[in-house]
Formats: C-alpha cells, sequence, structure tokens
C-alpha cells in the first residue's frame, strides 16, 4: 500500500555509541499504509535505526518526526503513547508471565481500557497462542515466543509498527506463515517498517526498501526494482 500521508520523517539521524557513530546521516520516509523494509549486513545500523525511533536509545544528530511532531527529544514511553510500537530482535518475552500476561503488557498506555476486542484480534492472527493462553511464555517454542512478541506489539493500537528480524532461528514453513501474517497486519492499515536478513522475503513483502552499509544509506528504490537490481541481488539475495 502506498500514497497515503507522510507519517514519518528522518532528518539526518545520527547515532553513537561510545563517541563511535552507528547511523550516518541517515534521511527516509515512511508514508502511512506503507510497509517498508530497511536492508543491511549485521552492523549496518539497522537496528540501531528502530531503536532511535521507538526512543530506546537517542540520536547525537538530526531529528524524527511522527505525524509532523519532532520525537527524538522524547522518552521512550512517550513514543508508544503516540502510536509507535516495536518488536524486538530476539524475542524478550516475560518468560516468568503467561502469554495473556505478556499481551496485557502491551498494552500499558491504555489503562482503563477494554483489551478483549484486542486480545481476540491476537488470538485470530496467531490462533497458537489462544492454544497457549494461560501457558507462561518461558516454555514457548521460538516460533510461538516470535508470535507473542508481534502480537505484544500490537496491543498498543500502534499506527506505525518497528518489526527487527521476526524471522530470525524459525523454520522455513513458519518464517512462511510470519510473513503471510505480517502482509495481513498491514494490510488492515498499520504502518510498518521492517529489518530482516531474509532480504528476498522482505523485498517481496515490502512497498519500498532502504539499504544501509556500515550505518550509511547506499541505496533506496521501490521493493520490486531493488529485487532486481544487481548490487542487491549480489550482497544480500545470492544465487538461487
Amino acid at each position: 500500500m502506498t500514497g497515503g500521508e507522510l507519517l514519518l520523517e528522518l532528518k539526518n539521524l545520527v547515532v553513537s555509541y561510545g563517541g563511535v557513530e552507528a547511523v550516518h546521516g541517515l534521511s527516509l520516509k515512511v508514508h502511512k499504509g506503507e510497509l517498508v523494509t530497511i536492508l543491511g549486513a549485521n552492523g549496518a545500523g539497522k537496528s540501531t535505526t528502530l531503536m532511535a525511533i521507538s526512543g530506546v536509545v537517542r540520536p547525537s544528530g538530526g531529528e524524527i518526526h511522527f505525524q509532523g511532531r519532532r520525537i527524538d527529544v522524547l522518552k521512550s514511553h512517550e513514543v508508544v503513547a503516540l502510536g509507535i510500537t516495536q518488536s524486538p530482535e530476539g524475542r524478550r518475552v516475560f518468560g516468568p508471565m503467561t502469554v495473556e500476561e505478556n499481551l496485557k503488557l502491551g498494552a500499558f498506555t491504555r489503562k482503563g481500557q477494554d483489551l478483549e476486542p484486542d486480545l481476540k484480534l491476537v488470538f485470530e492472527l496467531f490462533p497458537r497462542l489462544l492454544e497457549r493462553r494461560y501457558q507462561m511464555a518461558g516454555t514457548l517454542s521460538g516460533g510461538e515466543q516470535q508470535m507473542l512478541a508481534i502480537g505484544r506489539a500490537l496491543m498498543a493500537q500502534p499506527k506505525l509498527l518497528l518489526l527487527d528480524e521476526p524471522s530470525l532461528g524459525l523454520a522455513p514453513l513458519l518464517v512462511k506463515s510470519i510473513f503471510e501474517t505480517i502482509k495481513g497486519i498491514n494490510e488492515s492499515g498499520v504502518t510498518i517498517i521492517l529489518v530482516e536478513q531474509n532480504a528476498r522475503a522482505a523485498l517481496k513483502l515490502a512497498d519500498r526498501g532502504y539499504v544501509l552499509d556500515v550505518g550509511h544509506l547506499v541505496l533506496e528504490d521501490k521493493a520490486e526494482h531493488l529485487l532486481n537490481n544487481p548490487q542487491v541481488r549480489d550482497a544480500y539475495l545470492g544465487s538461487r
């Protein structure tokens, strides 16, 4: 889905760790309804970019604007309250808590609201979580924990969903299922930024893509064009 109003804009974003720049002057735009993927090798700055957007790390330069409002000066819980949620790399579920308790934690900004319709939606997207509703999250399989991490992010009713490596460590059949669900979430109206090592699958799903190399933006284009770009194919897609 493309062509909507501008939702997110990064202007010359710089993020540093201990004086070392991980992201160098990155500018990108995401429009309402889009699914945009960020590609690059390990250490390219993909996850750092997502953490800067969600307020987990503070940029050392540049600006981030969401719905016309500057957000890089906000704390992470304030960013969530505006409608940006993240499913982090490595899932990071709360193991000693049940599936349902983990999901309800995702709605911490919605105190006093009825969460049952949202739980129902998550369980429709991920029927396995309904089966495991009262099971401790730490006992779930890797794939089930990934479903839970995405479901938890959806409980905040996001306008922008940040997905960091959702297919990491999953079996191919489960990867296909996760990507189909991500497509469905996007088609329901949620704008998505997807960071994903499986570049081919990500580009097949996305509207547009950005390619990072050690913190620098080296390419941006429609996803279909990047799929057929020799530079991208040689570096990230490999031979079929």
